[in-house]
């Protein structure tokens, strides 16, 4: 089956069906090694974070403020 022809099936998935398809993709990502650039990157954030902490929010308020900022 193409990507093509699996992105046609995804809207006649169930909600539960689509569900389990989201856990299994967050399986595979979580298993598969970081490239380079995403461990720079963490080093990078990490680092800027211990740096100024203060400067953080919670992923809470930050989706809070994008649903804001999108009308949601």
């Amino acid at each position: 089956m193409s990507t093509t022809e699996i992105l046609d099936q995804l809207p006649r998935l169930t909600a539960a069906e689509r569900e389990a398809v989201r856990m299994r993709l967050d399986d595979i990502d979580a298993a598969a090694p970081l490239t380079s650039d995403e461990q720079r990157l963490i080093t990078e954030r990490v680092a800027a974070y211990r740096q100024n902490p203060g400067a953080a929010m919670s992923w809470a308020v930050a989706e809070a403020d994008i649903r804001k900022q999108l009308g949601m």
